[in-house]
């Protein structure tokens, strides 16, 4: 009785440990990407994990037969070798291995080759924000990154300053931005949507705040979001609240650091702010971008992002962080 026990719980050990085995490779997001690339990265994946579990179900087999079948036998065998099952066992695992390097091969050429008639982006990482600028488009914006969906995009990422990572889970796979070298990632959309991510590279205090997000949309939506992009800030705000923010921003030091087209304000150091408006969040996706919000970012931007190196702005007068407000809200 008690061989039997043991021989029961030598059993349930090992489909115990099989099933452990098994446990970590469930589907992620990044297996359901909504990219072309992604989809053969996942193929690749699928086809690994089925033989994967047809190996680990042929040892544990065996593993178990041998189990139950010897149980309880206390006799030697005088077999020495076994010609067959050597061959067998070298030959076998040379294919399996050889297979899926080919088929690894196969999908790095399909997601690394690059289309002639690409839209080029050029990604930097900074610490704790993401520029994008589109060379043949004329459009520099931040946070967002606008693709049009069936057609190819070639991301061309940098550091800024350190070391940071491109991880949008439903693009299939990451990149690193690395200062002073570029590295390409071959994109082409293959549905419309809103797919968020976050740099994968530790980079400083803020680096779980460092978040991207990147919108797929419809031919016809991404050539109106580009056309719209294109357009520089209005030289007079519509409203007399609207063009008193804009002479604060153009008289504080928000013009030294940031970008709005069609005015004075031609900083480098921070993100364009020349569309902040049509934008859906601020401080690189640390909060929604709502007009309370962003008063809350001006007057203290550190109190929502702790680090960032955006000084605040509270010694401003309630009326002049509500113009200010109201200036930037309105640059859509």
């Amino acid at each position: 009785m008690d061989r039997r026990r043991r021989l029961r719980a030598s059993v349930l050990l090992v489909l115990a440990v099989g099933l452990v085995a098994l446990s970590g490779c469930g589907p992620s997001e990044s297996l359901n990407a909504v990219t072309k690339q992604g989809h053969k990265i996942s193929d690749l994946w699928y086809i690994s994990f089925i033989l994967t579990a047809i190996v680990l179900a042929i040892i544990f087999g065996v593993l178990i037969y041998a189990m139950i079948k010897f149980h309880g036998s206390h006799q030697p065998s005088t077999r020495v070798g076994n010609t067959r099952l050597e061959i067998i066992w070298t030959v076998i695992p040379a294919a399996l291995v050889t297979f899926l390097f080919i088929m690894s091969v196969r999908t790095m050429l399909a997601v690394d080759e690059t289309h002639p008639d690409a839209i080029v982006i050029d990604v930097t990482g900074n610490q704790w924000w993401w520029d994008y600028t589109y060379p043949s488009l004329g459009v520099t914006t931040a946070y967002e990154l606008h693709v049009p969906v069936g057609k190819p995009v070639q991301l061309k990422v940098t550091g800024g300053d350190v070391i940071h990572s491109y991880w949008v889970p439903k693009l299939g796979w990451k990149m690193d931005t690395i200062p002073n070298k570029v590295n390409t990632m071959n994109l082409t959309a293959t549905r419309a949507g809103t797919f968020d991510g976050a740099c994968a590279e530790f980079c400083g205090t803020q680096h779980a705040g460092m978040r991207m997000r990147v919108v797929a949309q419809p031919p016809d939506e991404f050539d109106a979001w580009v056309k719209q992009q294109q357009q520089d800030a209005s030289a007079l705000p519509a409203t007399s609240l609207e063009r008193n923010g804009r002479a604060t921003f153009l008289s504080q030091t928000c013009a030294i650091c940031h970008t709005v087209n069609g005015t004075s304000a031609q900083g480098k150091v921070g993100p364009d702010l020349t569309h902040i408006g049509s934008r859906s969040t601020i401080g690189s996706g640390e909060v929604l971008n709502t007009p309370a919000n962003l008063e809350a970012w001006i007057r203290d931007p550190a109190s929502i992002k702790p680090g960032v190196l955006m000084p605040g702005y509270d010694k401003l007068s309630d009326q002049q962080i509500k113009a200010l407000v109201a200036y930037l809200e309105g640059l859509k």
